[in-house]
């Protein structure tokens, strides 16, 4: 996946502990919000439609079989968060450090959910490919869109561990193979091993991987390709075939939205880095 495509996950069952945590503090605010109903009260706590929703979500069924039960569940959450807060659970260190962790969780998904806005306002709408641009960049990669590359990778979650990985596959000990094997393991997957990517078009490789793939001779490793979102991953070309020539009208889609998506990467890039001349960042 491309570097600009950031993935928001929603940790609902975070969601809910944080609406059932927070009951108290917003008693007045869903009476407030028209698209809410309040289905009951605690001790003057709103139970309302958003928070069965959550419930039924969890996994109680449909809504029309499960909905009592379900409200029932709330109600009794309600009553053991409040017990637990009379009790004095919520000053427990442990108690705090668990709420702590889930409000950066919160916060994380607050921060991707801006940049999902931001990419789609700021910078994909404003990415335009005309047909010649499309036949233009057709025209330059007429060679690549007819060859498949048969690729094998390796994923890692740190840098250092691809950069380790690396420099021991090329200097031989263990083969790409073998690492491969003690990395990813697992079952096959459509008679591969799951290391084994198979035959990939053109349009099937990442957009910010192809240059660097494509330049691969059969059996050559990549340089670290990902980042620390997608992950770190090293590539072996096994085989590549070229196959006949394609018509453009064809693949003319293909290439657009190829083309589209390399624009929008080099326009995020673009955006960030005129962003950091007006920031000051320190790393540590």
């Amino acid at each position: 996946m491309s570097t600009y495509k950031h993935s928001l996950v929603v940790i609902l069952t975070i969601i809910a502990m944080m609406y059932i945590g927070g009951c108290a503090e917003r008693n007045g605010q869903a009476a407030n919000d028209p698209t809410q109903k309040v289905l009951a009260r605690v001790n003057g706590t709103p139970i309302t439609t958003e928070d069965l929703a959550f419930r039924l979500q969890a996994g109680h069924g449909t809504p029309a079989s499960e909905r009592q039960k379900a409200l029932d569940d709330v109600i009794a959450e309600v009553l053991m968060y409040e017990q637990g807060v009379k009790l004095g659970f919520d000053k427990d260190p442990s108690y705090r450090q668990e709420i702590a962790k889930y409000e950066r969780q919160l916060s994380n998904a607050k921060r991707l959910e801006m940049v999902r806005r931001v990419l789609n306002n700021q910078i994909a709408a404003k990415v335009n490919v005309t047909p010649q641009d499309a036949k233009e960049y057709y025209d330059k990669n007429t060679d690549k869109i007819a060859t498949e590359l048969h690729l094998e990778y390796i994923k890692f979650d740190t840098r250092q561990e691809a950069e380790d990985a690396l420099k021991k596959v090329r200097g031989g000990t263990p083969s790409f193979e073998s690492l491969a094997r003690s990395t990813m393991g697992g079952t096959q997957v459509g008679g591969r091993e799951p290391w084994d990517l198979g035959f990939l078009k053109w349009q099937q490789i990442p957009v910010d991987f192809a240059d660097s793939l494509y330049k691969l001779k059969p059996g050559e490793v990549s340089d670290i390709l990902g980042s620390q979102q997608a992950g770190f991953q090293i590539f072996r070309n096994v085989q590549s075939r070229k196959g006949p020539a394609v018509e453009f009208g064809a693949v003319s889609g293909a290439v657009t939205n190829r083309l589209r998506d390399l624009k929008m990467l080099e326009a995020y890039y673009r955006y960030v880095d005129d962003l950091k001349k007006d920031a000051k960042i320190v790393k540590f």
